[in-house]
């Protein structure tokens, strides 16, 4: 008896055509492009000394020490802080004080410095954010550039351009004209804080970052990132520090 043939199925190629979705993402990368707003490069603001030649030249030494803290960054995340009264009591190891990190404690030393308390300058801020924030999406596209610039005026110390969570244009033009011509008036301005940020060789990064944006929280225009010198060098290893 002749052996039944087995059928074989047939098999079929399966084949999916994606050129219709080649169209399809064409489509959709012209969309996010026409759509999308694109990240606004960042700028880094100077602040320029104010012009005033009718300051004695003691005063402007006395000012200068008296408006200024020291920040140094430590090995472990320890921070401390440098304040003196007199440009004579530079060095004097005593005035070395350690604090901690956040609100309560090289921020709260900033915002209730003696003769630069930085909470004038954070109210202000805060009272011009208050402003922007309650414009329409719309206005807060075309007023950036005002809000940044108004935020320069308060950093140096014009706080009175807002005024009850409102800017005052009228105020805010007048400042920006003399910062233009470079003929503002110190006696219209708050004193504000000058802050030396000095890193250790055994200090991290990541606290180095963290200072930074304690300067930007507590509206700070005057800082500098600089090396331990001779003078600092007395005033760390006066209190045991360890400088490597």
């Amino acid at each position: 008896m002749a052996k039944k043939k087995e059928s074989k199925q047939k098999k079929m190629n399966v084949r999916v055509d994606f050129t219709p979705m080649v169209d399809m993402m064409m489509l959709l990368i012209t969309f996010f492009m026409l759509c999308t707003s694109l990240a606004k490069p960042q700028a880094m603001h100077l602040t320029m000394p104010a012009k005033d030649e009718n300051m004695q030249a003691e005063d402007k030494d006395k000012s200068k020490t008296e408006q200024t803290i020291t920040i140094y960054l430590a090995d472990n995340d320890k921070l401390y802080y440098y304040i003196v009264d007199k440009k004579e009591d530079f060095g004097n190891p005593e005035f070395l004080k350690e604090t901690t990190w956040g609100k309560d404690g090289i921020r709260n030393a900033l915002r209730n410095h003696k003769h630069a308390p930085v909470k004038v300058l954070m109210d202000a801020k805060q009272q011009l954010d208050n402003w922007f924030n309650a414009l329409p999406k719309t206005q807060q596209e075309a007023n950036d550039s005002v809000y940044n610039r108004a935020l320069i005026m308060i950093k140096k110390g014009h706080v009175d351009v807002v005024s009850n969570n409102q800017l005052d244009q009228a105020k805010y033009n007048k400042v920006d004209k003399e910062m233009k011509e470079f003929t503002e008036n110190p006696a219209d301005m708050v004193p504000t804080l000058a802050v030396n940020i000095k890193p250790l060789n055994n200090s991290s990064y990541d606290n180095l970052v963290t200072i930074l944006d304690e300067m930007q929280i507590c509206c700070i225009g005057k800082y500098v990132i600089d090396q331990i010198n001779d003078k600092d060098m007395e005033i760390l290893t006066g209190n045991g520090i360890t400088v490597e």
